[in-house]
């Protein structure tokens, strides 16, 4: 009689274990529709000068627990070596700075316009002060890899650096290199593979 039941026992036991190895483990999928991110391609992404200008973006770097964010106007996106790229750059004199020369990754995101309180204030504050995220009232969310998103903005696009090189002052145009004139910290490019997009 046990024996006539042990297909139906054991495709009920494999239910079951199926069901207790997903539950505690969210795929990025999953992640996606819960915050209602969808993958896009890099060249769905809006012109960059469009992009950083007008909508301004927040530049995050590092893991979970060890984190830093910071407003950023600046960047490009283009080809190189065959890949989608993004490019930003970070002054020696920014917090975030060292995040970006110990980290492999970074992401750029974008935020609706009544999120520009948000962006201004981490613009004008300093991580190593305290918790600016929270007091700017952003939510960080993590993708796969283990990157921070903003789970407030409608764009965020995901970077693997493959290239950085600081700026050599004495190599930039006279009236371009004044900007450095008040103490500022050189900048450092940072090149990043666009290996993932996500838009709301």
């Amino acid at each position: 009689m046990m024996i006539r039941y042990l297909p139906f026992i054991m495709l009920t036991i494999m239910c079951m274990l199926q069901s207790c190895n997903s539950s505690g483990r969210q795929t990025e999928e999953d992640r996606t529709a819960d915050s209602n991110w969808h993958g896009i391609s890099p060249l769905e992404i809006k012109n960059a000068i469009e992009l950083f200008d007008n909508d301004w973006m927040a530049l995050a770097v590092g893991k979970e627990g060890d984190m830093n964010a910071m407003t950023i106007s600046w960047g490009e996106i283009s080809e190189l070596w065959n890949k989608p790229v993004l490019t930003v750059y970070v002054s020696s004199s920014r917090y975030t700075h060292e995040f970006m020369e110990r980290n492999g990754y970074f992401t750029v995101t974008a935020f609706p316009e009544n999120r520009r309180s948000s962006l201004q204030y981490i613009g004008t504050h300093s991580g190593c002060d305290g918790d600016k995220l929270k007091e700017a009232g952003l939510t960080t969310e993590f993708t796969e890899l283990g990157n921070p998103i903003f789970k407030e903005a409608n764009l965020a696009i995901e970077c693997r650096i493959i290239y950085k090189a600081p700026f050599v002052k004495e190599d930039i145009a006279e009236d371009v290199a004044e900007i450095y004139d008040n103490g500022m910290g050189v900048h450092t490019m940072y090149i990043g593979e666009i290996i993932n997009v996500w838009k709301k």
